[in-house]
């Protein structure tokens, strides 16, 4: 039995930490061109490495050279504070741009951020399955992002997002083209991302790494020394060790789910005329096989089946 997706729930977190440390904004696209996306922008404004303005006489005199996700950070931080309501997220905001020489421009610049925010709502409210829809969508947060800010406050907020989404459109583009084969489609994906900029490419190499590691356990044998080998070639022998365990006990994990569905099937047959009979002993069942965090993962399974087929 195969396992598939079980390296990509694996690896997940390692990817998350990865792209975090690299990733680029990438929740829609800017109308500037490449050339004014490459350019580095003044603004009087410091963050400290958490995200929090400094609130010192010092710092807030000091005109610090930003980058886009600087600036995007800071509003989205505070942004985050809406949760607890909205009178706690001006009480946070105002408490540390009160000291800042520039606050009143860092505050009308948070309105419109805000405003930015409750607008993009409104578009999504479509399904988008092909890359023209999502071209059409880029579009339309061109518009918005036009209306809301200046060509400098857009390069601020939204710097690699346009090149980001319309590398991601033409990919789209590539793996919906019916003309294509199964290879050409990969090569043309490969010369791509091979356009990319470098702080992208470094942003997508988890993602490449784990569809090269589930190619290599899809098309071998479970815990053969050919599956070993492939993995080792590939990221070394540490890590070939620890991915052909975390398949041994996946697959050991879906042997008990199958386990599970058979009892399950017999439970059904056996009580189907006694709906509250049938209740008490599947949850017998449950505690019998199943740990109490098992069974949490139990249902997402169970709720799942396309993790089950995805497996085999």
């Amino acid at each position: 039995m195969k396992w598939g997706i079980t390296v990509i729930f694996s690896l997940a977190f390692m990817a998350v930490l990865i792209w975090k440390s690299s990733k680029p904004n990438v929740n829609a696209v800017t109308s500037v061109n490449s050339s004014k996306i490459e350019q580095t922008f003044t603004m009087s404004v410091a963050i400290d490495i958490d995200g929090h303005v400094p609130n010192t006489a010092y710092n807030s005199d000091n005109e610090d050279v930003w980058q886009t996700e600087e600036l995007r950070a800071l509003l989205d931080f505070y942004v985050a504070y809406y949760e607890e309501g909205e009178q706690k997220m001006w009480q946070e905001f105002n408490q540390y741009c009160h000291p800042l020489t520039y606050c009143s421009e860092l505050t009308e610049l948070f309105e419109r951020y805000l405003e930015y925010k409750t607008q993009l709502q409104n578009l999504d409210t479509e399904r988008l399955d092909l890359a023209s829809d999502f071209e059409d969508r880029l579009d339309e947060l061109d518009i918005l992002r036009s209306e809301l800010f200046s060509l400098l406050e857009i390069s601020l907020l939204f710097d690699n997002e346009e090149v980001w989404d319309r590398h991601a459109i033409e990919r789209l583009r590539i793996n919906q083209n019916a003309s294509l084969s199964k290879l050409q489609k990969a090569q043309q994906v490969k010369q791509q991302l091979e356009q990319l900029p470098d702080d992208m490419k470094r942003a997508v190499a988890p993602t490449q790494q784990l569809r090269k590691i589930n190619q290599i356990v899809s098309s071998t044998a479970l815990n053969s020394s050919h599956e070993y080998n492939q993995l080792a070639a590939e990221f070394g022998d540490d890590a070939a060790q620890r991915l052909v365990a975390v398949n041994q006990s996946q697959n050991t994990w879906l042997n008990k789910i199958q386990l599970f569905q058979q009892r399950n099937g017999d439970l059904k047959h056996q009580f189907g005329q006694n709906p509250t009979d049938y209740s008490q002993a599947i949850t017998q069942l449950k505690q019998q096989m199943f740990e109490a965090n098992e069974q949490k993962r139990l249902q997402v399974y169970l709720a799942n089946p396309k993790l089950l087929k995805s497996a085999n």
